[in-house]
């Protein structure tokens, strides 16, 4: 019995190349390989294979029909391919996938990144079969694609630190956040050390101190963020982390970017953003697959939160003018669970064209420790005397609020592309959310079109004084001012925006463009004169849409509508934007970099 067995299986393993060899048959198993990561050398070669000029291109969903025959190589950006027909070449699909139709046939290899293969078993390839789920992240120069810097940079740092790093030690000094109205220009400092090896620990152990808030040894310009995060797995897929921290943090940080809030501050006496103190611990865990866009994160913090006044800080412009108050928040204990999504497709992360970016939030709070803390109203009487009317104390209960901001980036042409957003956030259990976790509308970040935070559900009506040591002076402007509420317990906003290239080119050399084909002529030293100068500028066609709830009385904001142009200079953005629905005129802003 044992030998039959044997001569069986010599004679099916005999038998079995010449089946595939009679039928055409696909690939074997020892010609297809698939792998979740996609190394650094295949990129580039992925990459300088479709930018050779030999190289056939297509771009989105492609098909070749059965009755056609392609000769030479094949590269398909974007995709999905499917192929009914055949391929004499390579063919290589970038962020796309291929269905191989029954009868297809591709002489030579086939390789495919950021994608799947389906179709295999009924169609003919000749060549080896390589796989990747990696997507390729690539920006595009003209008709080139180059890799990303976000990639390039992560094989730097994976060169120095990953499995054969020796891992580094430093001492960081650079400002924090951004300068605002509150510390004026936060100042980091400390130690920053990182582990060699394929599970390298982290520890970062800064002091911060604040320009504003008084004489130099006070304990209000002093803080500190001290963070821990050890690999797991060797792959650095997994990390586990805390931290230990006292910091001034803004209410919303995802309107502008620290850098343009901080010049905006810094040189025209305005700052976006509205700040609370948040002081304690936290510890979390985050989940990273190599190879996948997906990140996952759960953790705990326990933190106790402050209502911080507006300071003095120095400014370019404007500098003797008040500053906006600040928000009163919910002040005490707060403990909370928090989980996090990220999905991450896009091809670039400061420039991207094509791709996905979603993230999601949750955060539930496990106590009602918050108390919006007790203040005074200035009023005048019907003979104009001045009091402060007490407004009492508050507090707030446990609540779970999410956040989820879907980003979709496509591109049309090489010279074009339409970018959508939708981000919507707010109560998840119809509470009413202290003021540091609700949300306005209104400004460059948001809706251009409408002044900074004007959808703030009537927020900013209301305005009390809160003095040292609880008794008032007869002159309310003596003490510092707050607003009751930072905004609207949930909003809804979309936008988007359509994006096209302009081309400029400037000769003076007197000849015309046939004649001037690099635009540089040669002296009769030699050297190489200039005679042309030629740039791009992007447009930009954008609207954008929101509205804000309060579960406070059923107050809330009519929605909001606005439309707009500008011009893109590299990093630098000129826009203006007007108001469709109650608005007050044209706003011409400045943004640095991508609207999102």
């Amino acid at each position: 019995m044992r030998s039959s067995l044997i001569a069986l299986a010599a004679l099916l393993l005999a038998a079995a190349p010449a089946a595939a060899q009679e039928t055409g048959a696909a690939a074997s198993p020892a010609d297809t390989v698939r792998r979740m990561d996609l190394p650094p050398e295949v990129a580039e070669e992925v990459i300088d294979f479709f930018n050779d000029g030999r190289t056939l291109h297509f771009s989105g969903r492609t098909r070749i029909p059965e009755e056609r025959t392609i000769g030479g190589d094949v590269a398909v950006l974007g995709g999905p391919l499917t192929v009914a027909g055949r391929i004499e070449g390579r063919v290589v699909v970038i962020n796309g996938d291929v269905e191989l139709l029954p009868g297809a046939v591709v002489d030579g290899d086939l390789t495919v990144v950021g994608g799947t293969i389906t179709g295999l078993d009924a169609a003919r390839v000749t060549g080896e079969v390589l796989t990747y789920t990696e997507r390729l992240r690539y920006v595009h120069r003209g008709d080139r694609i180059a890799r990303s810097e976000r990639d390039r940079r992560r094989d730097r740092e994976a060169a120095r630190g990953g499995d054969t790093g020796t891992g580094r030690a430093t001492f960081l000094v650079t400002s924090g956040q951004s300068y605002n109205r509150v510390e004026g220009l936060p100042i980091h400092f400390g130690p920053v050390i990182e582990t060699s090896g394929s599970n390298p620990f982290r520890l970062r152990a800064l002091a911060v101190y604040r320009t504003e808030n008084g004489p130099f040894f006070r304990t209000e310009r002093w803080g500190h963020d001290v963070s821990a995060e050890q690999f797991f797995g060797g792959r650095r897929e997994l990390r586990v982390g805390g931290g230990v921290y006292s910091l001034v943090a803004p209410i919303e940080e995802w309107h502008l970017s620290d850098t343009e809030n901080g010049l905006s501050t810094f040189l025209f006496h305005r700052d976006f953003r509205d700040h609370y103190e948040r002081k304690g611990w936290n510890a979390y865990a985050t989940l990273e697959p190599r190879g996948t866009p997906l990140s996952l994160t759960g953790g705990y913090r326990s933190e106790r939160h402050a209502s911080l006044a507006a300071g003095d800080p120095w400014t370019i412009w404007d500098n003797g003018d008040a500053w906006r108050p600040q928000p009163l928040v919910g002040e005490g204990r707060l403990n909370a669970v928090f989980g996090r999504i990220g999905i991450d497709t896009r091809n670039d992360r400061d420039e991207p064209s094509n791709g996905w970016w979603v993230q999601g939030e949750v955060e539930h709070a496990l106590d009602d420790g918050l108390v919006r803390p007790a203040a005074l109203r200035p009023t005048f009487g019907p003979l104009d005397e001045f009091s402060l009317v007490p407004v009492p104390a508050e507090p707030f209960g446990a609540f779970t609020r999410g956040m989820l901001d879907i980003r979709r980036y496509n591109r049309i042409d090489p010279d074009s592309r339409l970018n959508l957003r939708v981000v919507v956030a707010g109560s998840l259990d119809g509470s009413e959310l202290p003021p540091q976790r609700q949300h306005a509308l209104g400004g460059e970040g948001t809706l251009p079109g409408y002044s900074l935070l004007e959808l703030d559900c009537g927020a900013r009506v209301d305005r009390v004084v809160r003095p040292v040591g609880g008794t008032g002076p007869a002159d309310p402007d003596d003490v510092p001012a707050f607003f009751t509420r930072y905004g609207c317990d949930r909003f809804a906003l979309a936008q988007a925006e359509y994006r096209g290239s302009l081309s400029f080119r400037f000769n003076w050399s007197g000849r015309g463009w046939w004649d001037d084909d690099d635009g540089d002529d040669e002296g009769e030293d030699g050297d190489t004169y200039r005679e042309s100068w030629d740039t791009d500028v992007n447009w930009v066609l954008f609207a954008d849409a929101g509205h804000g709830w309060s579960t406070r009385d059923g107050l809330g904001d009519d929605t909001g509508v606005d439309a707009g142009f500008g011009l893109l200079f590299d990093e630098l953005g000129v826009y203006a934007a007007v108001p469709l629905r109650n608005g007050r005129g044209v706003n011409l802003f400045v943004r640095l970099g991508s609207r999102f």
